[in-house]
């Protein structure tokens, strides 16, 4: 199948939402599309005085927003001087991020969000790598957390086997002191099998009277984050 033209696609002189994620958070800038290289797949937009350029300097995919329903996956070609310039990839649905219901942030390694998983008589600590109020990932090392992993695997090939899902209390210690304890079930398992770190999404279901400290962290580091981003 023939791929489009990018003339076909995108408009010189148009403005478009370009989108990223860092530290979890969606950061979104809408900028003018001032070139098009058909050969190389390179979209090139006015820069200009955008705050929030650091969020566009990661590996982390780019999306320019078409429609709704559709966006261009892009990563970054440059970012340097007044231009960023993008590569197009394929067109895509709106990514993961685009579509959460809740804010998700990345806690401060400095100020680690401690979690604590417990299933059928086996627990480990470890900290989050993000956090929202309706869930956490987290990555387990290997070595320290064999007897867990052990039982993970067997609790991924139950699920794809179509088994009920297994119940964890999930308990969080946030920097401030505060605790929050969940009961959560394993929805995403990455790197099972030899890799070093095992990394792990919990959906979790907080009672009424712990769900105000997990929201109130996140706001918190959200703010903290988008601070961040305007003073670099």
């Amino acid at each position: 199948m023939n791929r489009p033209r990018l003339e076909d696609v995108f408009t010189i002189g148009d403005r478009y939402n370009i989108v990223t994620k860092y530290k979890e958070i969606p950061v979104r800038v809408n900028l003018r599309l001032n070139w098009l290289d058909e050969e190389g797949r390179l979209l090139g937009f006015d820069w200009g005085r955008t705050h929030l350029k650091v969020a566009f300097s990661t590996l982390d995919p780019v999306y320019v927003e078409l429609s709704p329903e559709e966006f261009a996956k892009t990563q970054v070609f440059s970012n340097l001087g007044k231009e960023l310039v993008l590569m197009l990839e394929n067109f895509v649905e709106p990514p993961e991020f685009v579509k959460r219901r809740y804010v998700r942030v990345e806690p401060d390694e400095n100020k680690p969000v401690k979690v604590v998983i417990s299933v059928s008589g086996i627990s480990a600590e470890t900290q989050a790598r993000d956090i929202s109020e309706t869930g956490v990932g987290v990555a387990l090392d290997r070595e320290s957390h064999r007897e867990l992993i052990d039982l993970l695997e067997g609790i991924s090939e139950d699920l794809k086997a179509g088994g009920p899902d297994r119940d964890f209390t999930i308990r969080i210690l946030l920097p401030s002191g505060e605790e929050a304890v969940g009961k959560g079930r394993l929805r995403n398992v990455i790197g099972l099998g030899r890799d070093v770190y095992v990394r792990l999404g919990f959906e979790v279901s907080f009672p009424k009277k712990e769900i105000t400290k997990i929201k109130r962290y996140v706001l918190e580091r959200q703010k903290e984050i988008i601070k961040s981003l305007r003073m670099v």
